[in-house]
């Protein structure tokens, strides 16, 4: 799977890590802008891996009300 930032166009990312009192930073950002990398930023085409592909369905989806 290929990335690339949708906002300034580097391909360059970092992960970053669970900090207490910043629970919105956990993820990838962009190495240039430090973006919050999502799937906007996956580049149509190339190949995605299983579990990924599920997560990202499973995010499109409405859970009915119980």
């Amino acid at each position: 799977m290929k990335i690339r930032c949708s906002q300034c166009g580097s391909a360059r990312f970092f992960f970053t890590d669970y900090r207490e009192g910043q629970p919105n930073v956990h993820g990838a950002r962009c190495a240039s802008c430090k973006k919050r990398l999502d799937s906007q930023d996956l580049l149509p085409g190339t190949s995605m891996d299983p579990i990924t592909h599920c997560l990202l369905a499973s995010q499109k989806t409405v859970r009915a009300p119980d």
